[in-house]
């Protein structure tokens, strides 16, 4: 699960773009390497497992199949007051790929701020992104990275966070974007 503390290495942009990129990787192989897409669903932090080398493992995809409509409409209505319900979504039967969208687009807010979606205003005063990121430990010398970099990868999280579900991003744009942030 995606958790932050004040001494974790989420914070780090190689951290943060390597959970990224295999979030998205998880979700286009749910989208488009099955012989029929398959919707998450349930996208939000907790479930995205981390293992000791930070790689991200998605898990608990495709539970309103199995679950009962009633079951189904409750998972959906957690994830809204979790923050990571598009807001188009009313009913279990209208999840898709761009809900998906929208949830990995939080998600990425999530690696950037390290603060969960909230609908709370006290949040808008809070910086844009945690200013760790900006410092790339890959070879170890705490050189800075290019701050046009991480403001690209905002962008990319707000597009994926359209209201409208038309205008958010597939995934493999959003796998092509990734890789050349």
């Amino acid at each position: 699960m995606i958790t932050f503390h004040q001494e974790d290495e989420c914070h780090k942009w190689t951290v943060i773009s390597r959970i990224s990129m295999g979030i998205a990787r998880a979700l286009e192989y749910l989208h488009t390497g099955l012989q029929e897409p398959l919707i998450h669903g349930n996208l939000k932090s907790k479930n995205i497992l981390l293992d000791q080398n930070q790689q991200p493992f998605v898990s608990d995809f495709g539970l309103h199949t199995f679950l009962n409509l009633n079951a189904a409409q409750e998972m959906l209505e957690a994830a809204a007051v979790e923050g990571y319900k598009a807001p188009e979504l009313i009913k279990v039967q209208d999840m898709n790929e761009a809900t998906d969208i929208y949830s990995f687009g939080r998600i990425l807010l999530v690696l950037l701020t390290g603060k969960e979606p909230l609908d709370k205003k006290e949040n808008l005063d809070k910086a844009l992104y945690h200013p760790d990121i900006l410092f790339d430990e890959k070879n170890g010398d705490g050189c800075l990275i290019n701050e046009e970099r991480v403001m690209r990868f905002v962008q990319l999280a707000i597009d994926c966070c359209s209201p409208s579900p038309y205008t958010r991003p597939d995934i493999k744009q959003i796998c092509r974007k990734l890789e050349e942030i």
